[in-house]
């Protein structure tokens, strides 16, 4: 009978995802394999996404209890669910914004580490993860799994660059995944299904992701959206590449494109910070090169996000257009 579920519409409209009985379950078998067993879960996330959709089904395994945490999420609210878990394995799934509120807590409050270092594993999705973060958070004992995957692949199927189970990870213009976690399609678009899934010569079937990434010693290192590359001035641009760097100075960092009438586009950076402009481009400049520099830094108080807590694209957009009617023209090669 399947399920049905929405992808969280980051930087394109949302879709419905059919996920059969038989995908589901072997994403949650070979998630609890690859954690050496089930076990209880501290749920945070919104429960229609496809990754609070595997915290119930694998703490389902485990016949305990599933924990949620209450109200907004907060450091302190996360340890009050975390000391209600009783079973002697303990997970839970976080996207970077959340895992850098818990650091940030236990860096001024050492008193939140200990509770955290009890989770036997923390698996981090749904976007790249800051420079550093993951570092700071094994510096304290807490272990933490990079995650990738798409509600079309039953959701996180790549587990530190290695795939699950029996999910296979291939390259060719961009990354395409193949496996017993594959959705059916989508619902009420055929279109869309045959774009996206499709069978080789072989009679393989597999899904193009639509990521850019490379497979390096059979290790996935994906390096942003294949529609995150803009073209500036004839040359193209890797607006996932540009965040990577100017993450170094504002860890909440989102990069952008805005029209610009003599360059075509240019990447504009988004934080809460107020990092130097002449550093980030000298930065930007000397790891890829003067025409991937940014236009300029677009201050807010916070950044938007979408209920699965990824950076709202779409919105940020919107508002660096908005704001940047009046800048100067950078000088691309200057």
């Amino acid at each position: 009978m399947g399920i049905i579920v929405e992808t969280s519409g980051s930087s394109s409209a949302p879709k419905r995802v059919q996920l059969s009985d038989e995908a589901t379950q072997a994403s949650t078998d070979a998630a609890n394999e690859r954690l050496g067993g089930p076990g209880q879960w501290v749920l945070s996330l919104p429960e229609q996404f496809i990754a609070a959709k595997n915290v119930q089904w694998r703490n389902a395994a485990s016949g305990a209890d599933l924990i949620r945490t209450s109200g907004s999420f907060t450091a302190e609210a996360f340890v009050e669910a975390a000391q209600q878990l009783t079973h002697e394995r303990r997970y839970t799934s976080l996207v970077p914004t959340q895992l850098a509120r818990l650091v940030d807590a236990a860096e001024l409050d050492r008193s939140f580490i200990a509770p955290i270092r009890r989770f036997d594993r923390i698996l981090l999705g749904g976007q790249r993860a800051p420079v550093g973060l993951i570092e700071r958070a094994s510096m304290i004992g807490w272990s933490v799994t990079r995650t990738s995957g798409a509600t079309e692949t039953c959701g996180g199927c790549v587990w530190d660059g290695r795939p699950l189970g029996d999910m296979k990870i291939r390259i060719t213009d961009q990354i395409e995944v193949s496996g017993p976690s594959l959705a059916d399609g989508y619902v009420d678009n055929e279109a869309l299904t045959e774009s996206r899934f499709y069978h080789d010569a072989a009679g393989t079937r597999w899904y193009r992701t639509g990521d850019a990434g490379s497979l390096i010693g059979g290790q996935l290192q994906i390096s942003g959206r294949i529609d995150d590359v803009i073209i500036s001035g004839g040359l193209k641009i890797s607006l996932a590449a540009i965040e990577h760097v100017v993450q170094v100075f504002a860890s909440d960092a989102v990069v952008v494109s805005t029209p610009d009438d003599k360059w075509g586009e240019v990447p504009v950076v988004v934080t809460t910070t107020r990092p130097s402009i002449d550093e980030l481009r000298a930065a930007v400049g000397n790891a890829l090169g003067k025409a991937a520099r940014p236009n300029h830094v677009v201050t807010v108080s916070v950044i938007p996000t979408t209920h699965t807590g990824k950076p709202d694209r779409k919105k940020l957009k919107r508002l660096v257009a908005s704001r940047t009617a009046q800048r100067p023209r950078r000088r691309l090669f200057g």
